[in-house]
């Protein structure tokens, strides 16, 4: 009997350990103090073990956006989370000094030195999903669709021979995003999807965008994986001749010590508007995050099994009798008792840097391919609670020559000598594994 209760514990123990969200955020901050309160949400709920953040991706046309989400990561002390931007725009411009990014990125330190040196967002997606689990990955958009637009239109590349429709189909396990309006199952997008014509008269930035609305319409009918939204009533539900109440959070950040990130970022956002006393406001993206990481709980119900409908206008449709895996959530609890919960997480403790190494990558396998020769090995697995595996480090004869988010490094081209290969795993806070040593004569 006492072996099958042991037997038991360890099942519970190693269903607890693999129950964690694998995410990757899509944000866009700098307009709204939001995103920086959602991945202030995201670090508290990796430090108690409910997920490990992968990535987080900027979507806006601002160079400080990824600087400043650097220098999110760095102050939790989690500097090697790797930092996506999306370069697909024509031109990229500098943030002005009424947004908080622009503040944040000049007055904090942060890894990534140089707009530059970020992450093509469609790649790391792309890197990311190859090397995941089947049905294992949880992405969250609370910002544009850009980069996720630009997934799903990707072809082969060096990452990965699947298109993005097949990545995204085959890895992703839900895309849960901020945006619409789903009130009696159909409403006006306010911003996020592109707004909405109707909308032109009630605020200048909810008038329609045509190209994020086509972005937005391309996702919403052609995304394989499951698709849930959490429409502006959610968190912001008085608007435009809607009575839905506010989930409202913010205010509490003022107990914070008053260099603190979060904070900051939202008092920054304030002091453009009006002055920084009360720096309380709605919290539709948070609404979208926790729902994305917590499920229903009490706060939601979600319905599900669904098609949703976006039209060149801005209006939203969600209709329950055509299955497309696509649904939204709503309310199911008071809005105070919703933002509580929210502004606890947005407040959660710093965690102490991780010093303590992940294990070592094992298996390591050399393989001819068109060619060319690829590593590829066995993921490793950080044992410390809050801390996880983000990269890998590849040395060459003891240089580093890349860093990889994915189980492969490719594209080795022939030289005729014999090369010394290690891979070294890199967790959150930039601590390295030992090296498995590969020698290999391409």
């Amino acid at each position: 009997m006492k072996n099958i209760i042991f037997l038991a514990v360890l099942t519970l123990i190693s269903l607890e350990l693999t129950a964690q969200e694998k995410v990757i955020l899509d944000t866009d901050p700098s307009f709204d103090p939001d995103d920086v309160g959602c991945i202030a949400m995201l670090q508290t709920m990796a430090t108690q073990g409910e997920c490990n953040i992968l990535a987080i991706i900027n979507s806006t046309d601002q160079k400080e956006s990824a600087l400043c989400i650097s220098s999110i990561n760095y102050f939790y002390n989690r500097k090697a989370i790797p930092v996506g931007d999306y370069k697909g725009y024509a031109k990229k411009i500098h943030a002005t000094e009424n947004t908080y990014d622009y503040h944040i990125a000049k007055d904090y330190p942060r890894e990534l030195m140089n707009w530059e040196d970020s992450h093509d967002g469609v790649k790391l997606y792309r890197e990311i999903l190859e090397s995941a689990k089947d049905n294992s990955i949880t992405v969250v958009i609370i910002g544009t669709m850009h980069n996720f637009y630009g997934l799903l239109q990707s072809g082969p590349d060096e990452y990965s021979d699947k298109t993005g429709l097949e990545l995204v189909k085959n890895k992703v396990k839900l895309v849960a995003t901020m945006g619409g309006n789903f009130l009696n199952n159909k409403g006006l997008d306010r911003t996020n999807w592109g707004g909405a014509d109707a909308l032109c008269s009630y605020t200048d930035w909810s008038c329609l965008r045509e190209e994020r609305n086509r972005m937005c319409r391309y996702v919403i009918e052609n995304c394989p994986a499951p698709f849930m939204a959490s429409g502006w009533e959610n968190g912001n539900g008085d608007y435009h001749n809607a009575n839905n109440g506010n989930v409202i959070t913010g205010q509490g950040l003022k107990k914070l010590p008053k260099n603190h990130i979060v904070r900051k970022s939202y008092e920054r956002h304030f002091e453009y508007r009006g002055g920084a006393d009360d720096i309380s406001r709605h919290s539709n993206d948070q609404c979208a995050l926790h729902y994305a990481i917590r499920g229903e709980s009490n706060n939601y119900t979600a319905y599900t099994n669904g098609k949703i409908t976006l039209s060149k206008n801005g209006e939203c449709l969600w209709d329950p009798n055509i299955n497309r895996k696509q649904g939204h959530i709503q309310k199911n609890r008071e809005d105070d008792a919703i933002a509580a919960e929210i502004e606890a997480l947005m407040m959660g403790a710093v965690p102490d840097l991780d010093t303590s190494p992940p294990t070592a990558p094992k298996n390591i396998k050399f393989l001819e391919k068109d060619g060319a020769f690829n590593l590829q090995w066995e993921a490793s697995t950080d044992p410390t609670k809050g801390s996880w595996v983000v990269a890998y480090n590849i040395y060459s004869d003891g240089q580093l020559i890349r860093q990889v988010y994915g189980t492969k490094f490719g594209a080795i081209a022939k030289s005729g000598k014999t090369v010394d290969y290690e891979i070294r795993a890199l967790n959150a806070s930039g601590t390295e594994s030992e090296a498995d040593v590969f020698s290999v004569k391409p």
